[in-house]
């Protein structure tokens, strides 16, 4: 079961991404008014193409690559099924614990009293990027996670070694930083603290890090300037998982006569983790356009970017492991008929390979 403390983490890491909520030209050019930022960046969505995928298939092909995820991490057998009496049984069990009125602070975290600090950074149009790093510096353990996924192959640009927050935002720029950030806040959440099926939350967080990156790949591919937005909408959906992990994991151990089985959980976290994600995203007020990629809504550009950031970083993830092999990760994008190129862009984004 994850304490609060560590889930608290999160929330005050929701206020750090909002705290670099703004367009990357205006943080490096002062000069550039908001008025015309806005202006730019409507501009900008207006001319982005409309996406051609075809998300029936889309979400087909994720929910496949998904389920063989959720298989590994709880080390499920293939093939097993768990009796639908028992499934009910949890499901009802888990569901009475999560979708009261209150919510349960042991699972859901509220809102950290930094938050108000760091939301007037958002609403301050002349906040510069110094002051935002100063933000971050404050904790040592938040700045060495930034610092090593600044470094990391899926972010490196510079063959030179990124060593302050200040050198990351010259050399990545404020909108990869604020993934980055966003990233580093969210981390301790997914750290194991249960003996049982202790992989599940280190596999999520590798699967949630590498999705967060090909969903900002994928946008800035469509040319799209919602990169933040899908990397929000990734870490959101990933919460899902976790909660419904820890949720199980208590009902486990309230009802001894119920057979601590891994298939079980893989039922579980498929079938409840989406109305999770949702309901967290509820609690933190997240926009109208999260919330409808979170409903995975036809209409919102953002569902597909949530789609194709999880497929992509679920099988970087799996062929990593050798769990898929390329040949595997290539049928599966084909059956998916993500648009030419783009698959092969994220993935070298992803991986530094075609």
């Amino acid at each position: 079961m994850l304490a609060i403390t560590v889930l608290a983490a999160s929330l005050l890491g929701m206020g750090a991404w909002l705290a670099l909520r703004r367009p990357r030209t205006q943080a490096l050019n002062p000069e550039i008014s908001p008025r015309e930022v806005a202006a730019v960046t409507a501009e900008a969505t207006a001319a982005a193409p409309v996406s051609t995928i075809d998300r029936a298939r889309l979400e087909l092909s994720n929910r496949e690559v998904s389920e063989r995820l959720w298989k590994l991490a709880f080390a499920a057998p293939s093939q097993v099924v768990s009796p639908e009496g028992i499934r009910q049984k949890m499901r009802d069990n888990i569901l009475a614990m999560l979708e009261v009125d209150t919510l349960d602070p042991k699972y859901f975290p509220r809102r950290p009293t930094l938050m108000p600090q760091l939301m007037q950074a958002v609403n301050d149009p002349t906040a510069a990027a110094e002051r935002i790093s100063r933000i971050i510096a404050h904790d040592p353990v938040l700045t060495a996670d930034v610092l090593r996924l600044a470094n990391s192959g899926m972010h490196r640009t510079s063959a030179t070694p990124i060593d302050s927050i200040q050198r990351a935002i010259v050399v990545c720029g404020v909108e990869a930083l604020r993934g980055m950030l966003a990233a580093a806040m969210l981390r301790p959440v997914f750290r194991a603290t249960s003996k049982n099926f202790p992989r599940f939350p280190r596999v999520l967080w590798d699967r949630t890090e590498r999705a967060v990156r090909a969903a900002e790949l994928y946008v800035m591919d469509t040319g799209r300037p919602e990169r933040f937005e899908a990397q929000l909408a990734v870490l959101l959906n990933a919460l899902g998982p976790l909660v419904v992990y820890s949720a199980a994991l208590d009902v486990f151990t309230r009802n001894p006569h119920f057979p601590l089985s891994a298939p079980l959980c893989v039922d579980l976290v498929v079938a409840l983790s989406p109305r999770m994600s949702l309901r967290i995203a509820r609690d933190w007020e997240a926009s109208p356009r999260l919330l409808a990629a979170l409903e995975f809504s036809a209409e919102e550009s953002l569902t597909t970017a949530l789609q194709v950031g999880e497929f992509m970083g679920t099988l970087s993830f799996l062929e990593s492991q050798t769990i898929i092999s390329r040949d595997e990760r290539l049928d599966y994008i084909a059956t998916a008929e993500l648009p030419s190129g783009s698959p092969d862009r994220i993935w070298a984004g992803l991986t530094g390979n075609a």
